[in-house]
């Protein structure tokens, strides 16, 4: 079972970077088809992203991406957000989390469906309201095991004005502060199985790499069409999960 986690961390590495999600939108899925039950997922999930997503996070800034000055914010009111996700994790039903998980990819998948992967508009700049953006996507984050990003992108391109592909960095920079804080929240619980977090994590550092290289070498257009597709197995995968079991 580890070799098989070290794989799916590779795996999951390579589109965190090229995605610029935590990736607990693959590696959930994934982790419940091997067996774990959804929280042990969830836990597993949390440990493989913060890991991955400083490592994306030094890369990106590396190639100044973005500025880290103003995108901070975000992370700010996501650590605040992923506190009271960690906390419903432990209180509501396995089933419920689930759907919740499911009705979140359909709604991402709607708004970057529709929206424009070039701005129409110059980019909003508001640090509260950036913390406002983070901390709702922090709820969610700590309650599903993602990093949040599968929702920020379509965010930050629908509604802020940011170019999709600094959109898919900042939504990897913003799972460093809530995959952080939904760790320590989930490990005080006692909620995270470390061995097998450690396992995922240490494959998905190497495949990043590969994933961010791949970001920055691809047309834009041609990148709006493999996220959306991305985003329909995602989908299709968990439905099939949660009605057949």
């Amino acid at each position: 079972m580890l070799v098989e986690l070290g794989i799916v961390g590779i795996i999951v590495g390579v589109m965190s970077g090229f995605f610029g999600i935590g990736g607990g939108t693959v590696s959930v899925p994934i982790l419940l088809y091997l067996g774990f039950d959804i929280k042990e997922a969830i836990g597993i999930s949390v440990m493989q992203m913060t890991v991955s997503s400083f490592a994306g996070a030094l890369i990106h800034r590396k190639k100044q991406t973005y500025n880290p000055s103003q995108m901070q914010y975000f992370g700010y009111g996501g650590i605040v957000g992923a506190v009271a996700g960690g906390y419903l994790v432990k209180v509501l039903d396995a089933s419920l989390l689930g759907w919740f998980f499911l009705s979140l990819v359909v709604f991402t998948l709607v708004r970057l469906f529709f929206s424009n992967p070039i701005p129409v508009h110059a980019e909003i700049i508001n640090r509260p309201l950036y913390m406002l953006i983070g901390a709702g996507i922090g709820v969610f984050s700590g309650m599903l095991g993602v990093g949040g990003s599968i929702l920020m992108t379509p965010v930050l391109v629908s509604f802020l004005g940011f170019p999709l592909k600094k959109a898919s960095a900042v939504g990897l920079f913003y799972v460093m502060f809530t995959s952080l804080s939904s760790f320590i929240t989930l490990s005080w619980f006692g909620m995270v199985n470390f061995q097998a977090g450690a396992f995922m994590a240490f494959g998905s550092l190497i495949g990043i790499w590969a994933g961010i290289w791949m970001l920055q070498k691809i047309k834009i257009t041609r990148y709006k069409q493999i996220l959306v597709a991305f985003y329909v197995v995602i989908l299709m995968v968990t439905a099939n999960k949660l009605f057949l079991g």
